[in-house]
């Protein structure tokens, strides 16, 4: 029978990349962690595409070798065709010597859930949260109310900090009432997944299936021109299918989508019509009852930290997969609300100074994440700008070429001379490729 614990040092809601390694940090540092996590993994989650950044946090999580072992595929870099034009990039052109990857969520969540076990916290799978009362006294406990689903029992725990990590859910901002939609990003998102699909190699050329043990992938990203070049889809080779998705302003939906057409055929539909996409999907079979979508996924809180709580990875907030820095910002995002807590832990009249910097430190990244990923990037408030570029600043100077190329993947570019202020300007792009065209 599971020892459910009623009192613990930290609480931890969901259990995806940036709850496990929050769990696991904070355990590492000596303090009670439980984590409740309301589905049983493994469990499918979309977002399969992960940039080398994220070896630093599971280097210190002690995980690395883990995931090294797992197989996962290692992918090159990028291809993105945009407005018609073909660009590549790699990573090893930035000093990356460790690879970028494309990943199984199913898997890959579960190694680090596993790994935070390991290392002594609690994991409690299969247990709902519904609600936290909080206090306001430093000192006192907060109570995290929760279903065990198994028993369907409700019970509560009581402990110091609560760590929100429960993704789209967004469980306290969603109480406390300061999760706002993004405005300037109204899209949806379509995706499902195919069998024996071709890929695009690192050398820029057209790979079978086959190859990908020999040949390493690039992620595929296309424009899509009905849209303006405002949405994208993807493309993404994992081990024994692959991840497809089609992002689409919400708009643009309203007026092309018939309502006798349901979703999974204009998805495939649109499959079909998208130059190149299409090509690599001529010989792929669709995989039957693996489609899925959402709506207004990108959203942000207003607050994300207040007297015991923090709220990190997509919990904070959301913007866009374009750029696949999701699961790394939520890596940091656990660093630092470890940081913050155990600060707080040792020296109680520091926790106004230690949330305030965390605060400012995630807003930062979410804002600079903005800049690179919407389509028409205007800043709503002049400290938070100050605060992005005062956060690129402070990376070295190959990580601001990588950031720099990255942007002229697409026409997106011009947002991010919006937010340095057109310093970025003298950055150079000459390890960003323009390919002639796709053979095949």
């Amino acid at each position: 029978m599971l020892n459910i614990p009623t009192q613990c040092d930290v609480v931890v809601i969901g259990g995806g990349p940036a709850g496990s390694l929050a769990a696991t940090f904070l355990t590492q540092k000596g303090y009670e962690v439980v984590l409740l996590e309301r589905q049983k993994h493994p469990r499918f989650h979309v977002g399969e595409n992960l940039i080398p950044h994220f070896w630093k946090y599971t280097d210190i999580a002690q995980v690395s070798d883990d995931i090294c072992s797992e197989g996962f595929i290692e992918k090159a870099g990028g291809t993105v065709a945009w407005n018609g034009v073909i660009r590549q990039m790699a990573f090893k052109d930035f000093g990356y010597t460790r690879p970028a990857y494309h990943v199984e969520r199913e898997r890959f969540d579960e190694i680090l859930l596993r790994n935070a076990q390991q290392v002594g916290s609690t994991v409690i799978e299969e247990a709902l949260v519904t609600q936290v009362d909080f206090s306001s006294d430093l000192q006192a406990q907060q109570t995290v109310h929760y279903r065990y689903l198994p028993d369907k029992s409700k019970r509560q725990i009581y402990c110091r900090f609560v760590v929100d990590a429960s993704g789209q859910q967004s469980m306290v901002a969603r109480q406390l009432d300061v999760r706002v939609p993004d405005n300037s990003f109204r899209f949806m998102s379509l995706w499902g997944y195919f069998k024996d699909s071709d890929y695009i190699g690192g050398n820029g050329q057209v790979c079978s299936r086959n190859q990908l043990g020999h040949i390493p992938p690039t992620t595929f990203v296309s424009s899509l021109s009905p849209t303006g070049n405002v949405g994208w889809a993807w493309h993404i080779p994992l081990r024994e299918s692959t991840s497809v998705g089609l992002i689409l302003p919400i708009e643009f939906m309203q007026r092309s989508k018939t309502q006798d057409l349901s979703w999974e055929k204009y998805f495939l539909q649109t499959c079909e019509t998208t130059p190149i996409l299409n090509q690599l999907l001529r010989t792929a079979k669709f995989q039957v009852g693996s489609f899925g979508k959402i709506a207004d996924y990108s959203y942000r809180s207003t607050q994300v930290a207040g007297p015991g709580y923090f709220l990190i990875g997509d919990a904070a907030g959301f913007i866009d997969p374009i750029f696949s820095v999701g699961i790394v910002l939520g890596m940091y995002t656990a660093y630092l609300a470890t940081w913050a807590i155990d600060r707080t832990m040792k020296k109680p009249q520091q926790y106004q100074q230690a949330q305030d910097f965390f605060c400012r430190q995630l807003m930062a990244r979410l804002e600079v994440s903005r800049s690179l990923a919407l389509p028409n990037y205007q800043s709503d408030a002049q400290q938070i700008t100050q605060l992005a570029q005062q956060s690129i600043k402070f990376e070295s100077s190959l990580e601001q070429e990588l950031m720099h190329v990255v942007a002229h993947l697409t026409t997106r570019s011009d947002n991010f001379h919006t937010l340095l202020q057109n310093r970025a300007s003298s950055v150079s792009i000459d390890k960003l490729k323009v390919l002639e065209g796709i053979s095949f």
